[in-house]
């Protein structure tokens, strides 16, 4: 009886290892958002121009190869969203600016759209607002699996 025990428990057990060691890609998605004056300019030092403020905000997620996903950042009334979206492998993606209407809840795109970013590449958005600037700098990397793509939040 104990032998039986024994080879479900380890059938089982090899049931859930042989299912976890199939990975499935995922695209990690990681945004860092500032807030500027907007009298502010930014000149090709970007990165050391952030590098002396705080973030006001720092989304990150993990998305499906070849599915789109959404940041959504600020409040009712700015409310502005990044969508993400790769390739079937992951070797690149497309970012885009979305806005939100006030009128119903469809996001409308609006001319910020960068097509074909290498994976591993940091890209730049800036939003304007009537006291302020928004620079968002976002980063978007191929892992080989959820528990990878988790890891690299760290």
């Amino acid at each position: 009886m104990k032998m039986y025990f024994y080879k479900a428990v380890m059938g089982i057990t090899f049931g859930f290892l042989s299912s976890a060691c199939i990975a499935e890609p995922v695209f990690a998605i990681k945004a860092t958002i500032y807030k500027l004056e907007s009298k502010i300019t930014i000149d090709s030092k970007i990165d050391e121009t952030l590098k002396n403020l705080q973030p006001i905000h720092q989304p990150q997620l993990l998305a499906n190869l070849n599915k789109s996903a959404l940041i959504e950042i600020g409040d009712g009334e700015q409310l502005t969203a990044l969508e993400v979206k790769t390739n079937e492998q992951g070797s690149f993606y497309n970012a885009s600016m979305k806005l939100k209407e006030k009128v119903d809840s469809d996001w409308q795109s609006i001319t910020s759209f960068m097509p074909n970013i290498p994976n591993g590449q940091t890209v730049y958005f800036s939003r304007t607002f009537t006291d302020s600037v928004w620079v968002i700098k976002l980063t978007g990397k191929r892992y080989e699996s959820i528990a990878l793509g988790q890891a690299s939040f760290k």
